[in-house]
């Protein structure tokens, strides 16, 4: 039972919040050149490999 509360405060603090600086908007008002720049700096800046290594 000394456990639980552990394992729940281990859990807490390994949790990272979503770090602000990375987001794009994606808005329905965009143009499609504005929408294509945001999805080149997002695809830039994911931490997904590139496939095409």
């Amino acid at each position: 039972m000394k456990k639980l509360p552990l394992l729940l405060l281990f859990l807490v603090i390994s949790c990272t919040p979503v770090q602000p600086e990375k987001m794009i908007n994606f808005s329905k008002d965009l143009t499609f050149e504005e929408f294509e720049s945001n999805l080149k700096v997002y695809a830039d800046n994911s931490d997904y490999p590139n496939i095409d290594e």
